[in-house]
């Protein structure tokens, strides 16, 4: 899975890791990596350490095709690398733009085409972690939110083609996740904005990163074998229409 050295990525590595599985874990940082590792096999799993750049296709051919000529084959599949920044159309500056949409959708379209010959042959699961943003408009999250709309364009086709092949795609779509990205996101926030993005879903709080993680375990479980294209919406409730805060 990519992203898998810190947040959301980190959390969802060692929840696979329960199964006994063989957990690929996926990053710029070998350093990191090694300390997710240390999780994976606490849970139970067995981890493998692949150093990649996401937003690089050969980069990531070559850490997938490793994986399978040591491990055999795959069955699950998690792209899980995202950044963020805020900006409109017009404050947003073409390297931004570009950064985040080669990491969030390339790199989520990359991975997908990496290991898609693999989960054919398993009849396996394909889960892409996205955001409220990509069901919805962010007012001053320009890049991200087109990233994360056009991730789940690739997710409704992947289901379309890949599904009577017996491949299960998926995207888990929270709102705030508790993680040093959504800190980072918010480091320059008022309280009143925080408590604003807060009072905007009904359940009143942020996701916690376990909670990303249980959806996806179940969407790649033998539990959910009947569902594919799934959009699952982890948001407490904020995209279920207009909100009026008590």
């Amino acid at each position: 899975m990519s992203g898998a050295t810190s947040g959301i990525g980190r959390t969802i590595a060692a929840r696979l890791g329960q199964r006994g599985a063989v957990v690929a874990i996926l990053g710029r940082s070998e350093a990191k990596a090694e300390q997710v590792a240390d999780e994976v096999k606490a849970a139970g799993g067995v981890p493998w350490v692949g150093t990649v750049d996401i937003t690089d296709m050969d980069s990531v051919n070559r850490v997938v095709a490793r994986f399978v000529e040591e491990f055999g084959g795959i069955e699950t599949a998690v792209a899980s690398a995202g950044v963020a920044s805020t900006g409109t159309l017009t404050t947003t500056d073409p390297e931004e733009w570009h950064r985040i949409i080669d990491t969030n959708l390339h790199g989520a379209y990359y991975l997908a085409r990496a290991v898609m010959p693999e989960l054919v042959k398993t009849k396996g699961a394909f889960v892409a972690i996205s955001s409220d943003a990509g069901v919805q408009g962010a007012q001053g999250f320009a890049a991200y939110a087109t990233s994360k709309h056009a991730v789940h364009g690739l997710i409704k086709c992947m289901a379309l083609d890949y599904g009577p092949e017996g491949v299960r795609s998926h995207a888990v779509c929270p709102a705030f996740v508790e993680t040093p990205m959504a800190d980072e996101l918010l480091s320059s926030a008022t309280s009143e904005e925080i408590e604003f993005f807060k009072k905007s879903i009904p359940l009143g709080r942020f996701a916690k990163p376990s909670e990303v993680a249980d959806a996806v375990a179940h969407l790649t479980s033998a539990e959910a074998a009947f569902a594919n294209g799934v959009f699952y919406r982890l948001d407490g409730g904020s995209t279920a229409g207009y909100f009026l805060a008590g």
